[in-house]
């Protein structure tokens, strides 16, 4: 299958950022961000007529500028860890020609072409020194069908999923004619005003990272039907400890982690000689919007997330999920506007023992490491640019993953979705794994194309 890159520009903002906002100043959970890209993949039907997709195109490319003006910040480029130089050089956009039908292309899912669909390489690690990244990178890739797929890679220097989520929600509004006085206002101003960056923040260059070349991501597909099934499995059924009885019926998303977590550190433990009696760490990625409060919201922008760490001794096949799940929402439940006020007053104590509440000694444990991020409710798959929804968004691909051990869960219209990736033979491991198959399903073909 050939991918070939027809056209290469910049995207400017449609008018010039005022002197005054010529500076963004990062907040101090920017300033800890891997410089690394965000990918998605969004799939729209073929539409009428090659002179529709012409005009299609021409309104993606007039509304990214349009955007740019209002993202200002995003338009420009980072000049050192505490604040990006708006300086309006704009987003990188590329349009492709794909030598396939959409349907040939998603009968299943070609995962390992899945990245030549990105504008960039998602998983380089890129060393915080350097200074002119762009921002946001688009690729409009045009398949024989008259399909087209939009890739996107967002910068997490200062757009996590929510603040990514805006962004394309608004350029998706304004590409369909919606009015500017029914946009969402995004708030560029909280995140740093109330986690002001720090000077002597260690400078991560990611050259520590211990970069794992034979890793590879699987998607695995949940239905209704098994969340539903793993939600009443993960239910704490013990009526005699009202301690938690806020604790009793999970959420989709809980359940589902616990059993992804379960799976893969036991991919790990099975495979390639690893000792069977590490015990694992998972780290669930927070967004801090809702359990702070004000002054964030859903329109607040920037890397407002906390790392919650749950460390468990030992996982074995009779693990029960429902004892993951307790420890998780044990702690979730100490996560607070209170602890977030203690690192606004003393930034220091990031990464203290109060923060991440591990067992002491732990930094000398060789154990399993397991990162889970929810895109739940950050409505990609709602992104009508005037073609309808996409009736299928991707992640990434391929056979050359930075980071191990890593799942990225995300909510279909019939159930949920996880992409998952592990280094090369405890990847194979979790495809063969009977119990993980029993509710998961392989890249499954997308069906309604």
């Amino acid at each position: 299958m050939d991918i070939t890159i027809t056209s290469r520009e910049t995207i400017k903002p449609s008018f010039p950022t005022p002197n005054e906002h010529k500076f963004f100043k990062l907040c101090l959970f920017d300033q800890l961000q891997l410089a690394t890209y965000l990918p998605m993949v969004m799939f729209y039907p073929k539409k009428q007529g090659l002179t529709e997709i012409s005009h299609f195109i021409a309104q993606l490319k007039n509304s990214l500028s349009e955007t740019l003006t209002i993202f200002y910040p995003v338009a420009g480029r980072r000049n050192d860890h505490t604040f990006i130089t708006c300086n309006d050089e704009g987003a990188i956009y590329l349009e492709a020609k794909v030598n396939q039908t959409m349907v040939e292309f998603l009968t299943p899912p070609k995962l390992e072409f899945l990245n030549k669909l990105l504008p960039c390489e998602p998983n380089k690690m890129h060393s915080n020194e350097e200074k002119d990244l762009p921002q946001v990178l688009v690729q409009v890739n045009i398949f024989n069908c008259g399909g087209i797929a939009i890739g996107t890679c967002n910068l997490h220097t200062l757009l996590d999923g929510c603040s990514g989520s805006l962004f394309q929600t608004i350029w998706a509004a304004i590409c369909r004619g919606t009015s500017k006085d029914e946009l969402p206002c995004p708030d560029f101003f909280s995140a740093s005003s109330f986690f002001p960056p720090i000077n002597h923040v260690g400078k991560n260059t990611n050259e520590d990272i211990d970069v794992q070349k034979k890793c590879s991501t699987r998607r695995f597909v949940f239905g209704s039907e098994s969340i539903e099934t793993l939600r009443a499995k993960a239910k704490d059924d013990d009526d005699n400890d009202n301690v938690y009885e806020n604790y009793k019926f999970p959420t989709r998303y809980e359940a589902l982690a616990a059993f992804i977590w379960k799976h893969m550190t036991l991919a790990c433990k099975m495979e390639g000689g690893v000792d069977s009696n590490k015990p694992t760490l998972v780290m669930h990625i927070l967004d801090m919007r809702r359990r702070m409060g004000e002054p964030f919201s859903k329109y607040t922008i920037g890397n407002i997330l906390w790392p919650v760490m749950v460390f468990c001794e030992s996982v074995t096949l009779q693990t029960d999920i429902k004892y993951l799940v307790r420890i998780c929402k044990e702690k979730f439940g100490k996560i607070s506007k209170e602890l977030f006020l203690r690192v606004k007053s003393d930034p220091s104590m990031l990464g203290s023992n109060e923060c991440v509440d591990l067992p002491q000694g732990i930094e000398t444990i060789s154990l399993i490491p397991i990162v889970l991020t929810s895109w739940c409710g950050l409505n990609f798959s709602e992104l009508d640019f005037g073609w309808g929804k996409p009736f299928w968004v991707g992640v990434r691909g391929g056979d050359q993953e930075t980071l191990p051990n890593v799942a990225v869960i995300m909510e279909t219209d019939e159930g949920m979705e996880a992409w998952v990736t592990m280094e090369m033979h405890n990847i194979a491991y979790l495809e063969n794994d009977r119990e993980f198959l029993k509710f998961a399903l392989p890249n499954p073909c997308v069906t309604n194309i």
